[in-house]
């Protein structure tokens, strides 16, 4: 019997004549002969899914299966029907520290182990492994004092900050700028690979993880961002004080570039749970995939995961879904739509699509909306999620089914690698022991993928962002030499360049130019500190932002500097984000439905307003600072401008809440109960305070559930 064989008849277990003792028997056999290793460990799991057609002696028999190929988690239901050297086995793999009951599987030990040893530790291994257990049971032992966890966004951020609150209510966690370290405690920063590079409280960390270390190689930034070079600056900034890591990831082959450093590198194909995939090889534009999309909707009744490739195929998705599925009201988020379509516009698909029990989850969604979707679906309150990439890099939910839409990851085909990190989203430790996984257009081929650290790959392509961050001994002759050349020009100081390694050299060398070329005019409307009080400097300021941008912000639906100067002003004085998204409605482009015209400006809001446009006017502050000093001018400063729009005009305190799962809509409303505050720390401890309060406080019903939940979280 071969592996298909066994697989077929464990479905068919029911309806075959075959012995189900002779099927285990045969399952023994591939467990027994362990190549390739993964075939036996699937089978039981497959099998595991079959538990309760089996008699009282093949359970046992599968139960010593299920020790053999190390999946000691799914013993626990069974434990006192084991025999005592499998018992012994399982307790040699209980975690110490952590709730009753836990327990690693084969790998998970290995890793902790080796980790406990002083080890530094690369893994790869499917989403569905668990690697985070492994984080928590080494924080449970109080070896490290002071340790760093880098996750990729900010979603992950908050999720591992929930995890951690409860297991760990006596440490320190630190997410944001503002909170420091505290004496006598376990500190725990939990930051983005920015995050990291911005603080100056580093230098004693004991120990780090590297959540999704792919993203350190330069090709994962498909669309152009420096997210590799951030993360690769600060894996540097920690390994270079010899702090010892754990670095994890999925379906990683090989890594090259780290041979400073000594580390165990582990490739595994080790899973939890099974996986089917059932590809139709669809057209992408025709219309069946829509169809067998549809019809999947309609039939597949536990929790699904409908991934798309970006914001504006999820929406086209929804709007397809809410007019063609039939799906009636679920009486349970009937309150959240009504809030959503109150607070941003009741055009919008994410409000529609969650009165029907389906989720959206992108980059532009508000991020405690994000979080409060992912809690309703992984409830089992709604059944569905429309994603994007922004869910499937690490956010972790209980989803038996996945369907991949779309084969592309923003507007390229995607590759193995990523089918693979999709299709682990499927399937559940103990709760989904097979996931499903419905490919709708045709797979890519099966590839093996190298991540290359690049900063030991130094050659004439090396981003000078890159480079401009490292100290000398570190850097090639090659790379000196590029540096020296960059650092020459005599307009701009080669701190200033350091600053703003994120912008191109010449964009900046541009920017200056035009500064010295209109010196009188210049001078006049880029002198000013604090907040741009007369029109002529904003839309000054943004005639120089859209030239640091490359002159073209149309994927945002900003034609032109003075079209970016009326956003800038609307926001800041109006702080009516309705009204803001009603005019998007309003004014859209003929072919754009209005949610597509929300999408978009929540987009540049999120994108833009509270990311680039802040670095952009601080890179354009500290080019005027070098070009009005060289000539004894008093600088400009815009600083607290820049700090302003990323919060949106707000105080910064209340914006960062919405990371806690409290949007800016609800906390304003209680502003004055918890502000003043001294920094975030302070903020957070009257937030839980209010706790036995928060019935009584004149909010929405919603309003006081969601705040409910996230104190109870903090």
């Amino acid at each position: 019997m071969n592996y298909e064989k066994a697989k077929e008849n464990l479905v068919q277990l029911n309806e075959s004549s075959l012995l189900s003792i002779d099927l285990l028997i045969a399952i023994n056999t591939f467990v027994s002969r362990s190549d390739p290793e993964w075939e036996g460990r699937d089978l039981v799991i497959r099998a595991l899914d079959k538990f309760d057609l089996f008699g009282p002696v093949e359970q046992s028999l599968l139960l010593n299966m299920v020790r053999a190929v190390g999946l000691f988690p799914y013993i626990t239901p069974h434990l006192s029907n084991m025999d005592l050297s499998d018992r012994l086995a399982y307790e040699a793999h209980r975690v110490e520290g952590l709730e009753q009951g836990m327990v690693f599987h084969h790998l998970q030990a290995h890793v902790f182990s080796l980790i406990m040893q002083g080890r530094n530790v690369v893994l790869s291994a499917s989403t569905s492994v668990g690697k985070s257990l492994v984080i928590d049971a080494v924080l449970a032992q109080h070896r490290f004092k002071k340790v760093v966890v880098i996750v990729p966004t900010i979603a992950l951020i908050d999720e591992t900050r929930r995890r951690l609150v409860k297991r760990f209510k006596q440490f320190n966690l630190i997410t944001h700028p503002s909170q420091e370290a505290e004496a006598g405690t376990t500190n725990v920063y939990l930051l983005t690979q920015e995050r990291v590079i911005q603080r100056k409280d580093l230098d004693d960390v004991e120990f780090f993880v590297v959540d999704e270390f792919y993203k350190i190689d330069l090709g994962s930034d498909k669309d152009g961002s420096t997210r590799a070079v951030d993360l690769s600056l600060a894996f540097h900034k920690l390994a270079k004080t010899r702090a010892q890591f754990y670095m994890l990831g999925p379906h990683i082959q090989q890594i090259t570039g780290l041979d400073s450093y000594e580390y165990n590198f582990i490739p595994s194909d080790f899973s939890t749970v099974a996986v089917d995939i059932q590809n139709f090889n669809l057209g992408m534009r025709s219309e069946e995939r829509k169809e067998t999309l549809l019809k999947l909707v309609k039939t597949l009744a536990s929790p699904t995961l409908i991934y798309c490739q970006a914001p504006a195929s999820a929406n086209r998705v929804a709007q397809y879904l809410i007019e063609e599925a039939g799906l009636s009201e679920v009486p349970e988020t009937k309150e959240i739509a009504a809030w959503i379509s109150k607070h941003y516009h009741p055009e919008w698909n994410v409000a529609k699509a969650i009165a029907l029990g389906i989720g959206i989850h992108h980059g532009g969604v508000p991020r405690a909306l994000q979080q409060y979707i992912v809690k309703l679906f992984n409830e089992g309150v709604i059944k569905r999620i429309i994603c994007t990439s922004t869910m499937i890099e690490g956010v972790n939910t209980s989803a038996e089914n996945v369907i991949i839409y779309d084969r592309r990851l923003k507007t390229s085909n995607f590759d193995y690698f990523t089918f693979k990190n999709i299709s682990g989203r499927a399937g559940r430790m103990n709760k989904y022991f097979i996931g499903k996984v419905f490919m709708l257009e045709e797979p890519p081929v099966e590839r093996g993928l190298t991540v290359e650290y690049p900063i030991g790959h130094q050659d004439e392509s090396s981003p000078m962002g890159l480079l401009m961050q490292l100290e000398n001994e570190y850097l090639t002759d090659v790379s000196r030499g590029r540096l020296q050349e960059a650092y020459s020009n005599p307009v701009i100081s080669p701190a200033t360049l350091i600053e703003n390694r994120h912008i191109p050299i010449d964009r900046q060398l541009e920017v200056a130019n035009a500064i010295i070329r209109e010196l009188a005019e210049s001078r006049q409307l880029l002198t000013w500190k604090g907040i741009p009080e007369k029109s002529s400097q904003l839309n000054y300021l943004c005639d120089l932002v859209y030239s640091l941008e490359g002159g073209n912000l149309m994927e945002y639906g900003i034609s032109s500097s003075s079209h970016l100067a009326w956003h800038i002003n609307e926001i800041r004085t109006k702080k009516d984000l309705p009204s803001y998204l009603q005019d998007a409605v309003l004014n859209r482009r003929e072919d754009d439905t209005p949610s597509e015209a929300i999408n978009l400006r929540l987009k540049f809001l999120r994108n833009m307003v509270c990311f680039r446009l802040p670095r952009d006017i601080m890179a354009i502050s500290k080019i005027q600072d070098d070009v009005f000093t060289q000539r004894n001018i008093e600088p400009g400063d815009f600083s607290f401008f820049a700090e302003q729009l990323e919060n949106l005009f707000l105080d910064p305190l209340l914006t960062a809440l919405d990371e806690y799962g409290i949007p800016t809509q609800v906390s304003t409303q209680i502003k004055g109960m918890i502000l003043p505050s001294d920094n975030l720390n302070d903020l957070l401890r009257k937030l839980r305070a209010l706790a036995p309060q928060v019935e009584r406080l004149r909010l929405s019903n919603f309003e006081k559930s969601l705040m409910s939940w996230a104190i109870a979280e903090m």
